[in-house]
């Protein structure tokens, strides 16, 4: 549904913690399952995949703090970036040349041989993860529906999701993205031309990919290669998931592996595609615009949409920003005597001045509302936080 140009709009950037709870798996749980099927996999072990993957892990361990520390995003992150630099024959052009070859000393075990088949099958086991995740779910989605419908009774409703899951469409059916609308049981184009002329539709946006994205085979005849095509059917995406074709190059000589969702730590380089550059632009513009940002189960680790919801809050006077998220212990408790990168985001990134013991107020349930009252923090997780629309509206109450 489209709301008049200049109707208050409300931002919404949801993350992992808001999936968790309907059953997405949580990073660990995939880190481990990929490993798991890694290991196992009669291809992984005839190209040395299994082995790059063991050999990477331990090298992270080994380096990061702690080794828990390591998951599936920083191995696929080294091993993506590994698999191009390997040196380029001699008749390569320059831009096809990594300029940081020359510098680095590859370890034996890693090969481009295993390397880029490696990317593939951790993609493949995401995909799958959250697939199967999706159509899985057994806890009540009313309360997410009823909590978008009330947003939508007062704000153009803009929702940006890093999830792969469809957890929200399925809350949310009427949500535009970008795509015709109608059920279909072939391959949706992404509607170009008519993108923008849709800004004050409510809409849903998967920023990182989807379960729903695919590359269809054979091509459409008006595509152009490597185009993500949305597939109503989970399934049917499920069997479109992978890409054959060339890759995307990148300023340094490096490419970019074609995927239907993006994972690693260098998801901005990946967001150069069509429908996902839209995506990143509109988030831009609809938080330079918001009346009021809510950030649900986010750990705000996507510097890339930090940048956005650091310039929309840098506004005079700031959009209020809601920030839905689980703690051990109250917020104030929890950030009285330690932090860890996620607080410091939110301090720095998001401007919200609350911190314990004396930054901020204590306010209902599991409330704390920040000092200069723009920012307010739900610390008992997502489902409760549904669960609470009296709460929520005694603390939009007391914001500027």
């Amino acid at each position: 549904m489209t709301r008049p140009f200049g109707a208050k709009r409300a931002v919404l950037v949801v993350g992992a913690g808001a999936s968790i709870e309907y059953g997405a798996p949580s990073t660990a749980a995939l880190t481990a399952e990929i490993e798991l099927k890694v290991i196992a996999d009669e291809w992984m072990k005839s190209c040395g995949g299994d082995q790059a993957f063991q050999l990477i892990k331990q090298q992270l361990e080994g380096y990061l703090r702690q080794p828990g520390d390591v998951n599936f995003e920083h191995i696929y992150h080294c091993a993506h970036e590994l698999s191009y630099f390997f040196a380029p024959s001699a008749q390569a052009v320059n831009e096809y040349r990594p300029l940081l070859h020359p510098f680095l000393e590859l370890k034996d075990g890693l090969s481009e041989r295993a390397l880029r088949p490696l990317c593939d099958k951790i993609v493949d086991v995401i995909y799958s993860a959250v697939s199967t995740a999706s159509g899985a779910n057994t806890l009540g989605l009313q309360p997410f529906s009823n909590f978008i419908e009330g947003l939508q009774a007062d704000f153009v409703t803009r929702v940006y999701t890093t999830n792969y899951d469809d957890f929200i469409l399925q809350a949310s059916p009427d949500l535009y993205t970008g795509f015709p609308q109608p059920r279909s049981p072939g391959p949706k184009r992404f509607a170009l031309a008519e993108f923008w002329a849709h800004e004050n539709d409510h809409a849903l946006f998967h920023l990182h990919g989807a379960v729903h994205l695919g590359f269809p085979h054979p091509m459409p005849a008006d595509s152009d290669i490597g185009d993500l095509y949305w597939f109503d059917d989970r399934a049917e995406a499920f069997r479109r998931r992978q890409f054959g074709g060339s890759d995307v190059l990148r300023m340094d000589g490096t490419q970019v592996m074609r995927t239907s969702i993006i994972t690693g730590l260098d998801k901005l380089s990946r967001l150069q595609q069509r429908p996902l550059s839209h995506y990143y632009a509109a988030l831009a513009r609809d938080l330079m615009h918001a009346d009021v940002i809510y950030v649900l189960g986010s750990g705000l680790t996507d510097l890339h949409v930090n940048t956005w919801l650091r310039e929309a809050r840098m506004l005079r006077p700031a959009p209020p920003i809601i920030v839905v998220d689980k703690w051990r212990e109250p917020f104030l408790q929890a950030t009285a005597w330690d932090h860890s990168r996620k607080e410091i985001h939110l301090w720095h990134d998001l401007g919200i001045l609350a911190k314990g013991p004396s930054g901020g107020t204590r306010m209902g349930t599991a409330w704390t509302l920040s000092q200069d009252r723009t920012a307010a923090i739900w610390d008992q997780g997502f489902q409760a936080f549904l669960a609470a629309p009296t709460e929520l509206k005694d603390v939009l109450d007391q914001m500027r």
